[in-house]
């Protein structure tokens, strides 16, 4: 069992880095909404990232 949740912390890895190009490129480009919306995406990935790391971590340690 807690291999299966350092298999979907590894997903979590390899998604977040998908997405931090994208919003990358959002933050990039020249229109102000592309910039809000950039930065509302990664606002957004921190609070989901920091909620789903710190379960599938507790359920590490408790594993």
């Amino acid at each position: 069992m807690n291999l299966i949740y350092l298999l979907l912390l590894l997903g979590v890895v390899i998604t977040d880095i998908l997405l931090f190009t994208h919003i990358a490129q959002l933050l990039r480009a020249p229109s102000d909404t592309s910039v809000a919306l950039g930065v509302c995406f990664f606002v957004a990935l921190a609070v989901v990232n920091y909620f789903l790391i710190r379960f599938l971590l507790s359920k590490i340690k408790n594993q």
